[in-house]
């Protein structure tokens, strides 16, 4: 068993601010405190969604332009609300929260379409798609060193650890009084997944018409494109969200607040995408983020991100070696 890595982040407050407590009084009505709270949840979801795909999402269907072409629009669009959450005294313990999901719009919606036109016709696909993933696992390296050493969040509470890989979940096996544990549940949704996405992707499907023999010797390119992929975006898109707002708005509202982000990021450019992408995406972000809380660990969601990658990686060999 690995060491208990301690408890979730909780929320800094400033020099005299007073806990967040509920006192209801004779009233039974709930007080200052509690109706901040609520607004302060309410503030997590705005930035949440502006921040996300969906604004690009509705201005290219009202523009009919395709969403990346929009991306540095909405950017210097939300810059104002980001500085919200450093002046409106109710957003100010979102203040972390803001940089990180700012961050993480910058690296997904900005940098990596200019890193994809800057590597075009850069030898091939694999080769660039390998480059740019580097680039994302340097980032996400620079936002665990950030969480730990700027925010001084262990290395738990960043949910940048392995995590404790025998941790339990809350499912029983039937007919016991035992807990169902996370690697059960991660390696069986891996190898589930990865099916399902290596059926989508299949030759088969019209995605790809190289042989897989041909494929072979890029074993390893396809392998490192996936961990660094999985790596990246596991610390970028769910570690650093989720232990800069799980502390401000508790672990169901973190987890459903970086599920919406991730599932719309796969609007386009995914296997699948559309609304189906946003779906399937946002359901596996469910998971992982669940996975990801209760080992306070990153290495089960990264395991099952592998798993995943590995098959969008071979669709996109069988389509392009």
């Amino acid at each position: 068993m690995h060491p208990h890595p301690g408890p979730l982040p909780t929320v800094q407050r400033g020099a005299g601010e007073p806990p967040h407590t509920e006192n209801r009084g004779t009233t039974g009505r709930p007080d200052l405190a509690e109706r901040r709270d609520g607004r302060v949840v309410a503030a997590a979801w705005v930035l949440t969604v502006v921040l996300s795909g969906l604004p690009m999402i509705v201005l290219a269907a009202v523009a009919g332009r395709p969403p990346a072409s929009l991306s540095v629009w909405v950017l210097l669009g939300v810059i104002p609300l980001v500085a919200v959450a450093w002046i409106w005294p109710p957003s100010r313990p979102l203040r972390s929260y803001s940089v990180v999901m700012l961050a993480a719009f910058c690296v997904g919606y900005v940098l990596q379409p200019v890193l994809a036109a800057s590597l075009r016709g850069a030898g091939p696909v694999l080769i660039q798609l390998l480059v740019s993933r580097t680039v994302v696992v340097l980032l996400a390296l620079v936002l665990a060193a950030s969480l730990v050493k700027g925010l001084g969040l262990t290395r738990h509470q960043a949910f940048v650890a392995p995590g404790d890989l025998t941790a339990r979940t809350r499912l029983r096996w039937p007919g016991t009084q035992r807990r169902v544990s996370w690697a059960v549940v991660a390696t069986s949704a891996a190898l589930v997944i990865f099916a399902l996405v290596a059926a989508a992707g299949s030759p088969a499907s019209g995605l790809g018409a190289t042989p897989l023999r041909d494929v072979l010797p890029w074993t390893p390119v396809i392998l490192a494109c996936a961990a660094f992929n999985a790596f990246g975006e596991e610390v970028i898109y769910r570690s650093g969200p989720l232990a800069t707002v799980v502390g401000v708005v508790g672990p169901t509202q973190a987890v459903l607040l970086t599920s919406l982000w991730f599932g719309l990021a796969h609007y386009v450019g995914s296997v699948p995408d559309g609304l189906g992408g946003v779906v399937a995406s946002g359901g596996l972000a469910l998971l992982l983020g669940r996975a990801m809380l209760a080992t306070r660990g990153v290495a089960w969601p990264w395991l099952v991100h592998v798993a995943i990658d590995t098959a969008v990686f071979v669709s996109i060999a069988l389509a392009t070696v």
